[in-house]
């Protein structure tokens, strides 16, 4: 029966009151979760962090660092660079030049076989700078 501090049941149906109570807290009592349940649902969480985890460590590992990305970056432009200046030079309109043109070892360049030749001047030793009259 209902105990005083609950209040008086206001009819006849204060046994079936009770019961339906009784009903309700041995139900709450069988949809708790065990000891087992807790148990299993922490294996579950602990499972799931951990793949999160071993994603998360296989992600950083392949991810390239700022550093690496520049290493890439000035490797690329030194190839570039190095392709564009290696080499000779063909130039397919006209050449304007602003300044002097130089040519460091014109000295040393031998002309004896070009068949045909223009007078061109070299300024002394030291000085690269090209010229023609």
């Amino acid at each position: 029966m209902r105990s005083s501090r609950q209040g008086a049941i206001p009819s006849d149906l204060g046994w079936l009151i009770d019961e339906l109570d009784s009903f309700s807290d041995r139900l709450r009592t069988l949809e708790a979760p065990s000891g087992e349940s807790l148990g299993n649902t922490v294996a579950k969480l602990q499972t799931l962090v951990s793949d999160i985890q071993s994603q998360l460590d296989a992600w950083a590992a392949g991810r390239r660092t700022d550093a690496q990305t520049d290493v890439v970056i000035d490797q690329k432009i030194a190839a570039y660079v190095a392709a564009v200046l290696a080499g000779n030079v063909a130039i397919g309109g006209a050449l304007t030049v602003q300044g002097a043109v130089r040519m460091p070892t014109v000295r040393a360049t031998d002309l004896s076989s070009a068949s045909s030749r223009v007078t061109m001047w070299q300024a002394g030793p030291g000085d690269d700078r090209l010229g023609h009259t």
